[in-house]
């Protein structure tokens, strides 16, 4: 009875502290919180695309010019021009056109207006102009030029690069059939221009060379001048700019058809000379007025007489 009661005692001593050890783990609830994320609004941009012209004016002026030579009759004022210019370019900016016209008249004092020679011109210009943003920049252009007596049709080129740049002109004249006149190829060309702080420096050709079979005993008229050319500006004060412009002959020689007969526009080193001067007043941000003279005298070598010659120009221009 006494080990019974032991082994009872026992069960119930094992049975208690397994009870105490059980651990009962109650349900635990999580709050689940919904967080709504608004999607952004997404505004409908439209975009409306307007044609743009294929041209834009990009400016538009008027001047007039007097042309006087030595030698003219008494009253003869000289020949006397009015003309109109247009600037033209493409939306992109890389093609630019010209558009120029004028009529010119003979003023004297004596007998007034008189139909002047060569009395009207209309002329055309285009240029595509490439590297726009580069250092190295170039164009390359056209020119057509109809008048009265002949017309005249150009290649062109210029460029720019650091401190050089030039330009070149090609051209062929037809004299639209005047008698006794030939056709002509012509070309104008500073190959290299240089300039030194506000001074521009550089060296000019022209040359001329008829076109066609030539008579018998006769030779190509032909012509070949030198020159040097500078540019700089005089002064800038306020509204007010002025630049002028230098020009001194180095050697001019022509050879006429005849070989025996004499060429009386030739010149030697310093026999040409030509003083420019050019002033603007920019009255406002697109419209500015301008005037320019200059003087050329040339002692010819033939017969070593002088010929003087002046230009006066006045005129505006009006920026889009």
């Amino acid at each position: 009875m006494k080990k019974l009661a032991l082994l009872l005692g026992s069960l119930l001593v094992v049975g208690a502290t397994a009870h105490a050890k059980e651990v009962v783990v109650a349900p635990v609830e999580v709050s689940k919180e919904v967080v709504v994320v608004a999607e952004p609004v997404v505004e409908e941009v439209v975009i409306v695309e307007k044609d743009e012209p294929a041209f834009r004016v990009t400016k538009f002026g008027m001047w007039t010019e007097n042309d006087n030579t030595a030698g003219h009759a008494d009253g003869d004022i000289g020949l006397t021009y009015l003309a109109s210019d247009i600037g033209l370019a493409s939306a992109s900016g890389n093609w630019t056109y010209g558009v120029q016209a004028y009529k010119a008249w003979t003023l004297d004092s004596d007998e007034g207006v008189l139909d002047g020679e060569d009395n009207e011109r209309f002329q055309l210009d285009a240029w595509r102009h490439f590297n726009r943003e580069e250092d190295f920049k170039y164009s390359l252009g056209t020119r057509a030029r109809l008048q009265n007596n002949y017309d005249r049709y150009y290649l062109r080129g210029k460029y720019s690069y650091a401190f050089v740049s030039g330009w070149v002109d090609l051209m062929y004249q037809s004299n639209n059939g005047t008698s006794g006149s030939r056709d002509q190829q012509k070309v104008e060309v500073m190959p290299l221009n240089m300039s030194f702080g506000p001074l521009t420096l550089g060296y000019f050709f022209f040359g001329e060379r008829s076109t066609g079979e030539n008579p018998s005993g006769e030779r190509t008229p032909e012509t070949l001048e030198h020159q040097l050319r500078a540019y700089f500006p005089l002064y800038s004060v306020g509204k007010f700019s002025s630049d002028v412009e230098l020009r001194l002959g180095l050697k001019k020689d022509n050879k006429a058809g005849n070989k025996t007969s004499k060429t009386e526009s030739d010149y030697d080193f310093g026999d040409l000379q030509r003083y420019a001067l050019a002033t603007k007043y920019a009255y406002s941000e697109r419209l500015t007025l301008s005037a320019s003279y200059l003087y050329e005298i040339v002692k010819y070598s033939t017969d070593k007489r002088d010929d003087y010659y002046g230009e006066f120009v006045a005129g505006w221009d009006y920026k889009f």
